[in-house]
C-alpha cells in the first residue's frame, strides 16, 4: 500500500499527552492513516518477549495486543543490536532481516521499527509496522517522521512513569486509616485499592505486576494450646518477615487471620518465582512454613483473575506439602 501523499504528514500533537495509552493510540491511527502497512503496533520488551502494547484494530497478520515474539527473534531486536535499517522497504535485501524466521513465519517484506526509549536510553520498545509487500525505495523517506514519533512518544512514556513513581510515594503515606493494628501492614481495605490502582496502570503501560498468597500453617494449634497471645507473636514475626523479603515498592497486607498477600510492580512471573522461593526459606529460617502460591496479570487478564490464581496455587501448595 503507498503512501497517502508524498509529503509527510506532521506529527499528531503528543506534546500534551501525558498517558502513554493514549499517546499510543494516537500514534498508531496516525501511522495507519499516512503510513499505511498490514500491522503497527507499540511494543515493550518485557522478560525476553516483545510484547504488543497496542495494534491497529483487523490487521493483516491477526495480531492482537499481548502477542509477540521472542524478544532475540524478532526485527526489532535485529534492528536494535545490529543497527540494522529502522526502515526496510524490502527485508530480503537486509541481511540482518533476511534469515529472520519470525518474519519468513508471517510473511514479512517490509518493515519499520523505531526504538521507545526509557529515561535513561535504555530501551522501552518499540514502534513497530510489518506489511507482506515490498515498497519501493522512496519509502524510506518516512524514516524523519518516525524517528520524531519515537522521540516523542518516548517523552510521554517517561513523563507517564515520573508521574506513576510520584504516585506511589504518595500511596505509601495514605496508611493511617489502612493499616492492619496488630501487625502494621495494610489491611484489606488498603490491599483492595492497591490492587485497583495497580490494574489501571497495568492497562497505561504493559507493566507486569504479580500477587503472592501467604497462608500460614498452625496458628490455630498455637492458639488453643498456647494462648492467643502467643498467637499474636506469630502473627507479628510471620509479618516481620513477609516485609523484610520484599521490596520498598511492594505492598504487603494482612488481609485477615494467618493469610497475608504481597502486590509485587513491575515483577514479571519468573521474578516473582524467585520471590516466592525467598518467602518460603526466610520464613523456615524463622520457625514459621505457609502455603505460597503466585500469579502475574498478563496484558488482557484483571487483577481480580490474578488474585483468584495466586490463592488457588497457594492452596494447591499447602495440599502437596500436607501429601508430602
Amino acid at each position: 500500500m503507498p503512501l497517502q501523499s508524498s509529503a509527510p504528514a506532521p506529527p499528531p500533537a503528543l506534546a500534551t499527552m501525558t498517558s502513554f495509552e493514549d499517546a499510543s493510540r494516537l500514534v498508531l491511527d496516525h501511522l495507519q492513516a499516512h503510513v499505511p502497512m498490514g500491522f503497527w503496533t507499540v511494543s515493550r520488551v518485557i522478560d525476553g518477549r516483545q510484547v504488543y502494547l497496542d495494534v491497529t484494530p483487523d490487521n493483516a497478520f491477526g495480531l492482537d495486543v499481548g502477542d509477540g515474539p521472542a524478544w532475540a527473534d524478532s526485527l526489532c531486536h535485529a534492528m536494535w543490536v545490529t543497527g540494522a535499517p529502522s526502515v526496510a522497504p524490502d527485508i530480503t535485501r537486509v541481511p540482518a532481516y533476511s534469515g529472520n524466521r519470525a518474519a519468513r513465519a508471517l510473511d514479512v517484506t517490509s518493515y519499520v521499527g523505531i526504538p521507545v526509549y526509557n529515561s535513561d536510553q535504555t530501551l522501552f520498545g518499540t514502534i513497530c509496522g510489518i506489511d507482506p509487500e515490498a515498497r519501493p525505495e522512496s519509502f524510506t523517506e518516512v524514516t524523519p517522521l518516525l524517528e520524531l514519533l519515537g522521540q516523542l512518544l518516548s517523552v510521554v512514556r517517561n513523563l507517564d512513569g515520573r508521574t506513576v513513581s510520584l504516585a506511589r510515594r504518595l500511596e505509601q503515606t495514605l496508611l493511617e486509616s489502612e493499616t492492619d493494628p496488630l501487625t502494621g501492614l495494610r489491611n484489606r481495605r488498603s490491599w483492595h485499592r492497591a490492587l485497583s490502582t495497580e490494574e489501571a496502570r497495568h492497562h497505561r503501560l504493559g507493566d507486569h505486576a504479580s500477587i503472592v498468597m501467604i497462608d500460614l500453617d498452625g496458628l490455630k494449634q498455637v492458639n488453643d494450646g498456647q494462648g492467643h497471645a502467643a498467637g499474636d507473636a506469630l502473627l507479628r514475626r510471620a509479618a516481620g518477615v513477609v516485609r523484610g523479603s520484599s521490596r520498598q515498592t511492594d505492598v504487603v497486607a494482612r488481609l485477615g487471620g494467618d493469610e497475608f498477600a504481597v502486590l509485587c510492580p513491575q515483577t514479571t512471573a519468573s521474578q516473582v518465582a524467585v520471590y516466592a522461593d525467598r518467602i518460603r526459606t526466610e520464613l523456615a529460617a524463622a520457625g514459621l512454613s505457609a502455603g505460597v502460591g503466585v500469579a502475574t496479570l498478563d496484558r488482557t487478564g484483571t487483577i481480580a483473575e490474578t488474585e483468584a490464581a495466586a490463592d488457588a496455587a497457594m492452596y494447591v501448595d499447602k495440599r502437596r506439602r500436607r501429601a508430602c
